[in-house]
Formats: C-alpha cells, sequence, structure tokens
C-alpha cells in the first residue's frame, strides 16, 4: 500500500549502515521502485571510498539495480531522473552501476517531450557521470534541452554544462543558447548556483566576459553569504579564468581569513592556487599560512588527492616559498611520486612547470622525478601545445609580427616568429631564433600563469 511505501522510504533514508540498507531491501525485494530508489540514493551516501568495492560487489547490492532496471519501462519521467541521480551518488563507478545507466539511457530516449527542465538535466548530469556518452542519448539530451531553453532555471544551465562538457561535445548553438540564458536569469541565481557556474564556465574555457562581469558584481556585492569552502571554489575558478583584480583578491582573503580554520586540504591548496596564479606577492603571509595549514591537513586530516598537492607544489614554485617550505615540498612531491600519474592532462601540464622549476632553479633539493612520470608531463605539455599551434589566435598574432620592421643602431631587423618551439625544457608559443625573443600567449585554457615558465 501507499502507506507502506511510504514507511519503507522513511525508514531506509533515514539508515546509516549500508549493511542495514541490504539486508532491509533483501527481506523486501517486493518493494515498489520509489523505495529501491530511496535505497540507491542511501547507499550512494554511505558508499564512502573506504566501503565502495565492499558495497557495489554485494549480491544484494546486484538485486537492487537489476530490480529497478526491469522496472523502468513503467516509471515516468520523474521517476526515471530521481533513479538516475541516485545512480550519479556514487562516487567511484562499477560494471554494474555503468550497465543500469546504459539501461536507463535506452529507455529515456524514448521519452520525447515527457521531461521536465530539472528532470531533464538530472538524467544528463548523471548519465555522464556514469559514462554513457552514445551519440542517441548525447542527441537527445540536446534537443529536448533545445525545446526546454526558455524553462531552465540556473542550476540545470550548470548541470547541462558540465554534462555536455564530460562527455566531451561543444555545441556552439547549444552552449551560446545556454549563456544567453543565464545571462538573463542572473537575478535569480542562488550563491551555490554562482559557485558551479564560475565552476563549470572555467572548467570550459568560456571566455563570455558580459556574464562573466554580471556574474561577479553579484558575488563581490554578496560575499558574505558564501560559505568558506564555496569563497575557495569560486576563488579557484575565477584565477582559472584571469577574472580577478588585486583588489577582488584582497576582498576575497578578507572574507575567507576568518574561517581559514575550517578550510580542508583541497579548499587550502585552491586558495593557494588562487594567489599564485594572480602572482599576490602582497598577500605572502596568507600564502605562508595556507601553505602551512595545508601540511597540516596532510598529516591530521582526510587524505588530500594528487590534484591538490600538484596545486600545492606549484604554487610554492610560482610564489618563491620553496626556500621556506624545503621539507614539506619535497615532502609532497615524494608523496605524490609514489602514485602513479593520472590521465587527466591539466594536473600533469602543471606539475610539468614544477618539473622544469626543479631543474632550473632547484636541484640542490635533491628531488628525483621518476622516468614515468617525466613523460606523462612532457607528453600532456605537448599535447596541449600542438592544439594551440593552428589557433585562430596564434594566426592572427604570427601575422602581425611577421609585419613587425625596424632599425636599430644602424642594424635592419625583423621578426621570424617560429611557432611551438623547445626554449630549454619549456616548450614556448612563439620563438624568434635570431633575438631570442621568446612569447607565450596567457590564454583562459592553458590551467597555469606563464610568468613561472618566464622567470
Amino acid at each position: 500500500t501507499y502507506v507502506d511505501s511510504s514507511d519503507f522510504v522513511v525508514s531506509v533514508r533515514s539508515m546509516e549502515d549500508p549493511a542495514e540498507v541490504l539486508e532491509f531491501m533483501a527481506n523486501h525485494s517486493d518493494a515498489d521502485t520509489r523505495t529501491h530508489e530511496a535505497a540507491l540514493r542511501t547507499l550512494g551516501r554511505l558508499a564512502t571510498p573506504q566501503i565502495h568495492q565492499q558495497v557495489v560487489g554485494d549480491g544484494r547490492f546486484h538485486a537492487i539495480l537489476s530490480s529497478l532496471a526491469s522496472r523502468f519501462d513503467d516509471c515516468d519521467a520523474r521517476m526515471l531522473s530521481m533513479v538516475a541521480d541516485a545512480s550519479a551518488r556514487f562516487r567511484i563507478s562499477s560494471p554494474e552501476l555503468s550497465e543500469l545507466a546504459q539501461r536507463l539511457a535506452e529507455v529515456v530516449v524514448l521519452r520525447e517531450d515527457s521531461f521536465s527542465s530539472r528532470n531533464l538535466a538530472s538524467v544528463a548530469m548523471a548519465l555522464s557521470v556514469r559514462g554513457v556518452r552514445d551519440v542517441a542519448t548525447v542527441e537527445f539530451i540536446r534537443t529536448e534541452a533545445l525545446k526546454l531553453m526558455d524553462d531552465l532555471e540556473p542550476a540545470h544551465c550548470v548541470m547541462l554544462l558540465e554534462a555536455f562538457r564530460r562527455w566531451g561535445v561543444f555545441d556552439r548553438q547549444l552552449v551560446d543558447l545556454i549563456v544567453e540564458r543565464m545571462s538573463d536569469e542572473v537575478d535569480r541565481f542562488a550563491a551555490r548556483d554562482i559557485v558551479d557556474a564560475f565552476a563549470v564556465i572555467s572548467r570550459l574555457g568560456l571566455a563570455r566576459g558580459f556574464l562573466l562581469r554580471r556574474l561577479c558584481t553579484l558575488s563581490f556585492e554578496n560575499l558574505r553569504q558564501f560559505t568558506p569552502r564555496e569563497l575557495t571554489k569560486m576563488a579557484y575558478a575565477l584565477a582559472k579564468l584571469r577574472f580577478l583584480t588585486q583588489g577582488n583578491i584582497d576582498d576575497l582573503a578578507d572574507a575567507v581569513s576568518p574561517n581559514l580554520h575550517v578550510l580542508g586540504g583541497t579548499q587550502t591548496s585552491e586558495f593557494l592556487y588562487t594567489l599564485a596564479m594572480t602572482d599576490a606577492r602582497h598577500q605572502v603571509d596568507l600564502a605562508r599560512t595556507l601553505a602551512g595549514q595545508f601540511i597540516a591537513c596532510t598529516k591530521s586530516g582526510p587524505a588530500v588527492s594528487n590534484a591538490a598537492r600538484i596545486d600545492f607544489v606549484w604554487s610554492l614554485c610560482a610564489l618563491d616559498l620553496i626556500g621556506e617550505f624545503e621539507a614539506d615540498f619535497k615532502a609532497v612531491t615524494g608523496e605524490l611520486f609514489e602514485t602513479q600519474p593520472p590521465q587527466n592532462r591539466v594536473p600533469l601540464m602543471k606539475l610539468f612547470d614544477v618539473i622544469c622549476a626543479i631543474e632550473l632553479q632547484h636541484q640542490a633539493l635533491g628531488v628525483v622525478v621518476p622516468p614515468v612520470w617525466r613523460a606523462a608531463c612532457d607528453d600532456a605539455d605537448r599535447f596541449e601545445m600542438d592544439k594551440l599551434e593552428p589557433s585562430r589566435l596564434h594566426n592572427e598574432i604570427v601575422m602581425r609580427f611577421d609585419h613587425l620592421r625596424g632599425k636599430a643602431n644602424g642594424t635592419r631587423w625583423q621578426l621570424r616568429m617560429q611557432r611551438n618551439q623547445p626554449c630549454g625544457p619549456y616548450r614556448v608559443d612563439m620563438l624568434d631564433e635570431d633575438s631570442k625573443i621568446a612569447l607565450d600567449i596567457e590564454t583562459i585554457s592553458w590551467p597555469t600563469s606563464r610568468r613561472l615558465k618566464h622567470k
């Protein structure tokens, strides 16, 4: 009955032990879809990395997924979106979760004109998180999003942009319309919407000045409404977008400093990276505090990610703080090099700068870079530099330099800029061999400031 179903849902949601949820569902395998969805959502919340494998490998968990998959044809659009969202709560994927998501996608694409903007955004985000990226699914989400454009709320816009980013699909028409919708609805952005919007815009490298200016104005007029974690996330994104002034940095520092102690390792490294990206040397005391807090977090708090470690060591290099934190720098790089390189090129590109800085400026530290890490970082840097070489911006700049001629001390000169050239251990965007003039272009698609390279 409906009452039993409601009681089951409430019971499952209140559980704090994954084993209890699994046992409950094993004893109530005939429960309705709402109960199964609640169980999946609760397990996603409770399955920490330490026990994730134990949960997803349990036969009772597989039974929950199988039961849900068998009911998809009878689910309405709202329930499908709820199940999709519940499946996305698991921090790590598994073959069974991926199979559930694929089955859900097969049903979703048959439900034309059935999804609300909220439900569509939830489905898109969940399927992208679970790695479902077949052409039919992506095209269905795109088509439905275009139909629902006038109904999209700020949070839905952000979720759709993030979903297509994860799919590796950049559809200019869709992005332009979503950005236009976000600009029209900027006064409806909540604090969390603003933070998430900055994050996805920075990950996409979208240089949409009008939207960014409006969101920044709204943000900096209301900094006290953001939590310390939201402030660091916002600062991190705006630093990558090269959209922070020194005044903005001071405002953010004033807002974050009273609650600095609540930041974890990731947030601490993100704010330190923000100071480094903007070369905020007038905030060097804050940078020292952040560096010390990061080290404390690595020793006593939850395990920090390699991405956070890389942000930390890059920031020390950029702010010339290695001399004050030599032992910590060596310890963090040592922990980093004990692991395997990630597939994500962004942290590898940052670490490439660090490796070059170690070789050129800090050989005395005795940091040994494993060949596998050196090769991975070099490959990432080369790949991204090769992508930039034929860009329209680079073409225009080279064309301008080709027409530059002059006369100095009786000698005629002309710049002949060659693109993507080696310069020491680095590669530079442009180099004139005769004059030894090297040029790098600061673009938002590059994850680090070029200042470190040109010291």
